[in-house]
């Protein structure tokens, strides 16, 4: 590949990507720190942002031309008014998994370890303070993985429980000041939960639904069609760092660049060990029956920007009575992704793509989830 970093003459072109301090987030961290971005003729800045409203905000008004995103932010974009500023699209996605359940002390020490158990406390405990859960943002994937453990154990998430929201750095602390009894989030804070004591992980994401988008490069819909030259080179940028990103002989130098204050600001150590969750906690003997060979925690080269995904998570919103029955989910999935840039970077980096934007999606137990062969639309419990 032609690198242009030999040439001085040349005026790069200035780029503002915001970021969420999430191991996830490593991709377009690494771009920047590796030179894959200047190597493109890009002029990257990175603005780290509390959480997903500060993302949604400055990608809908032109703060930030790019940002790493939730998965639903382009869908949340797309069926709100006007007035919430120009829609945002996906145009490549960050990897799949890497998120976690975690549990406080408190209901561990109350013999609280699973769904199945937390249900038959919470019916033991009818006419106290319901327990109170935290998930990251109300169209993300860790609301609806949440929701599906909670309803999997018995539990009826808008009855049963308190469900908020809470910027993924702020869960630890909130869990062992007891403000919270339980959080779904990315890592490392689950992570740094066990290491504080406050909590321990009772569930990786991907034993809920196995290798689930997570995260996207999401992108201001007229900033795109304005520069439509800068999408290729930044998403090769970021394809090159999402490689580095899936070697493990790459963990001590990645956990060493995120642990810069202005990135995530949290220990090497701790980093490392977030990175080889799958190796500590993911690979406990008793989950062995779940999973299949090809399981993982994690993984930062499914990168493809699947229209399949963003119909599964609009089918949760109906599920769970928080989008209209009315609508297409596929319409509105397709009109949420555009994987044109998405291609070409590829093609030129010899990854290949599927033939189509909806590839079949997996599904626990074995099923697929696509367009003509869509899960039913369950009713909440």
């Amino acid at each position: 590949m032609a690198s242009l970093s030999g040439n001085t003459s040349f005026t790069r072109r200035a780029v503002r990507i915001g970021f969420v301090p999430l191991i996830d987030a490593a991709p377009v961290i690494l771009a920047h720190e590796l030179g894959f971005f200047r190597e493109e003729g890009l002029d990257v800045q990175l603005s780290r942002e509390i959480g997903w409203g500060n993302v949604r905000d400055k990608l809908a008004f032109g703060h930030l031309n790019a940002s790493h995103a939730l998965l639903g932010l382009p869908i949340q974009s797309a069926i709100a008014d006007a007035s919430a500023g120009e829609s945002i699209i996906a145009v490549m996605s960050l990897g799949s998994g890497g998120d976690a359940i975690t549990l406080s002390e408190r209901l561990l020490f109350s013999g609280v370890n699973s769904a199945a158990s937390l249900a038959r406390y919470v019916r033991q405990s009818r006419g106290q303070v319901k327990p109170v859960f935290a998930h990251v943002f109300s169209c993300s994937m860790h609301h609806y993985l949440l929701r599906d453990w909670l309803a999997a154990g018995g539990l009826n998430p808008d009855e049963d429980v308190r469900l908020c929201v809470l910027p993924p750095p702020q869960m630890a602390g909130h869990l062992g000041s007891g403000h919270l009894d339980g959080f779904c989030v990315g890592e490392p804070w689950n992570t740094i939960a066990h290491q504080d004591r406050s909590g321990r992980i009772v569930s990786l994401t991907t034993d809920i639904l196995p290798a689930h988008p997570e995260k996207v490069l999401a992108v201001n819909r007229k900033w795109a069609a304005a520069e439509p030259d800068l999408l290729v080179p930044m998403i090769r940028s970021v394809l090159r760092a999402c490689a580095f990103c899936s070697d493990a002989k790459n963990f001590a130098r990645i956990a060493a660049t995120l642990a810069r204050p202005k990135y995530l600001n949290v220990s090497p150590a701790t980093l490392q060990s977030s990175l080889a969750l799958d190796r500590t906690f993911g690979l406990r003997p008793s989950l062995n029956n779940l999973r299949t060979p090809d399981w993982e925690m994690r993984s930062f080269v499914a990168t493809f920007p699947s229209v399949t995904h963003m119909a599964w998570l609009l089918n949760q919103m109906v599920r769970w009575q928080h989008a209209s029955s009315a609508m297409d989910p596929w319409q509105i999935a397709r009109s949420c992704i555009d994987a044109t840039a998405y291609r070409a970077a590829a093609a030129s980096l010899g990854i290949d793509c599927p033939q189509g934007d909806a590839p079949p999606m997996p599904l626990r137990g074995g099923g697929l989830f696509a367009e003509k062969i869509s899960e039913p639309r369950l009713e909440p419990v």
